[in-house]
């Protein structure tokens, strides 16, 4: 095993990690449209140099408080051949792992609502958890979604 290299987003104050093969790019907090009718957790619709967008809030998505945060970034992950954002408090940086400090995730941590985990890593001493972004919805969640 090799390698990775990952982009470290926030959520609140903790910290995740997403593989840096999913990420197409990474955008300011800009406009979004509200859905109407959309699932909970969909913010809304970004207007990204001319593609329409469906954007997810990873906190609503994963259950999480929501806390004010100043910074706000989408991250644009690219799922066939489509673009979904994803709206976290922060990605600015961006870590590279050995293969010694990545390890699976506990089997305890896994159940069907959060098989969006892939990893977990070691750096600079702290624990982070990788986010798989391609399993953050399942296929049905995105066929709504791209339906709407």
């Amino acid at each position: 095993m090799t390698d990775k290299q990952y982009i470290i987003f926030k959520l609140n104050d903790e910290k995740f990690a997403a593989n840096i093969n999913h990420i197409a790019s990474i955008t300011e907090y800009a406009s979004i449209t509200s859905l109407p009718n959309g699932p909970a957790y969909v913010d809304g619709l970004l207007n990204l140099r001319g593609d329409i967008i469906p954007v997810v809030n990873l906190k609503k998505r994963f259950k999480m408080a929501e806390q004010q945060m100043n910074q706000k970034r989408i991250l644009i992950a690219r799922k066939d051949h489509f673009q979904i954002g994803f709206l976290v408090d922060d990605a600015s940086q961006s870590m590279t792992v050995s293969a010694e400090n990545i390890l699976p995730p506990p089997k305890i941590a896994i159940k069907r609502e959060n098989q969006y985990i892939s990893e977990v890593c070691v750096h600079q001493g702290e624990l982070i958890i990788v986010i798989d972004l391609d399993k953050v919805l399942s296929d049905d969640e995105i066929d709504e979604i791209t339906g709407l």
